[in-house]
Parts: structure tokens; C-alpha cells; sequence
């Protein structure tokens, strides 16, 4: 009964956390107009870019942070473009969802199939849209950060084209390895510790959203980097 009366207080503080946290976790919505803009935008993106049919047009939807230090001379000529290029089987406009919104910043995933039989993959890409004051929407992002082979044989998660599925975690030191596991022995202060940690993880998650969501697009380029691994 005294353990009960102790974890009252923390049970409460679980229950305002949950009931605080749950709107900020809740994936942006856009009405019909604004669905249409952004679907038009990612729709340019792919087609521009990823495909390589309009590096000009490309140039024009790409903001100064996917830009970077290359030239429009540069940039034309299809050398080194920050884009991976990719033969995309599926519509655009219906592959992406939106992670996060803040300001005039979005964060998109999109879901690009390529290939056919035991060829076909879903490339994961992170993408960060920005409203600029004088340009309108243009990509500040764009990296691949997942692929899922769709077709027969593959097992696992490693950076090998025989896996199932190759992400960025694949290529850090341990990424394949296992973790032991080990029968926990929980008692009265272990487990009060325990809530509190929940409720903290719970209030903490949130506020990080807002803390780090208009610094997204930097981190996304320097993801970017290291998918270039692919």
C-alpha cells in the first residue's frame, strides 16, 4: 500500500505528460491546396533531379543549403549534384508524408521504387522543404537514408546488396553486431526510478521537437553526407 501511495504522485505527473505530449507528436496536416503545393514541389524535385530530366528547373527549386559551394555552371552539367540519381517507377506526388513542421520549414519522407523482379528496391529519403520570402518553396534536403530490397533472397540488415534492408546505422562501427541480454532484477527504488524516467523521457520528448525542428535542415545536409556512402 506504501508503495502504491509513493508512486501517486509520479502516476499523476505520467498522466499530464502523456496528455501534454500527445499533440506535439502528431504528424502536420495540410489541407487540399497546401497538399497540392507541396505534391507539385516534390513531383519537380523528382523528376528534376532524381531523374535527371530538368537540372535547369532543378536549379531554380533547390535552396542555398542543397545548393552549397556548387556553381549553376557546375550544377548544369550534372557533376556532382547532391542528388542521387535514381530511375523512379512510382508517382512522386503520392510517395512522400510529412515528418514535421515548423515556421515555414517541412520535414518529408519520400518512398521511391525502383527496379523490377529481384531488382526492386524503396529508397527511404529525408527530405527538408523551406518557404523563402522571395523564391517561394524550394528543397533545402534530399538524402537517402534507407533502402528496402522488395525483391526474393534477401535476409538482414547490413550494407550488402544481399540484405533486405541498408540504412545509415549499417555503416557505423557495430552496426551488424548483437547485444547480449541479461534477466534484470527490478526492486521498489529501481522501479520508482524507472516512472520517473518514463515521465521525463515523455515531457523531454516533445520539447526537444521544438528545440531542434528549426535546426532540421542542417542536420539532414550533414546526414546527407554520409549517405553519399550508398
Amino acid at each position: 500500500m506504501q508503495t502504491v501511495r509513493r508512486l501517486a504522485p509520479f502516476a499523476l505527473v505520467l498522466a499530464c505528460a502523456l496528455a501534454a505530449a500527445t499533440p506535439a507528436l502528431a504528424l502536420p496536416h495540410f489541407d487540399k491546396a497546401q497538399t497540392r503545393e507541396i505534391s507539385t514541389l516534390v513531383n519537380r524535385l523528382v523528376n528534376d533531379l532524381v531523374r535527371r530530366e530538368n537540372l535547369a528547373d532543378g536549379w531554380k527549386i533547390a535552396g542555398p543549403p542543397e545548393r552549397g559551394a556548387i556553381t549553376r555552371k557546375a550544377w548544369l552539367s550534372g557533376r556532382e549534384l547532391p542528388v542521387q540519381q535514381m530511375d523512379v517507377l512510382n508517382d512522386p506526388r503520392t510517395a512522400w508524408y510529412a515528418k514535421w513542421k515548423d515556421g515555414d520549414e517541412i520535414g518529408l519522407v519520400l518512398s521511391l521504387r525502383t527496379g523490377h523482379g529481384a531488382n526492386a528496391e524503396m529508397y527511404q529519403a529525408e527530405t527538408v522543404l523551406a518557404k523563402l520570402r522571395h523564391r517561394g518553396w524550394v528543397v533545402n534536403a534530399f538524402y537517402v537514408d534507407g533502402i528496402f530490397r522488395l525483391g526474393k533472397g534477401h535476409s538482414g540488415s547490413c550494407v550488402s546488396a544481399s540484405c533486405k534492408v541498408t540504412g545509415l546505422a549499417d555503416y557505423w562501427a557495430g552496426g551488424g553486431g548483437s547485444v547480449g541480454s541479461a534477466k534484470p532484477r527490478i526492486g521498489g527504488m529501481l522501479l520508482v526510478g524507472g516512472v520517473i524516467a518514463i515521465g521525463l523521457l515523455i515531457v523531454g520528448i516533445p520539447l526537444g521537437f521544438v528545440l531542434r525542428a528549426r535546426s532540421r535542415y542542417r542536420r539532414a545536409r550533414a546526414a546527407y553526407l554520409a549517405s553519399r556512402l550508398f
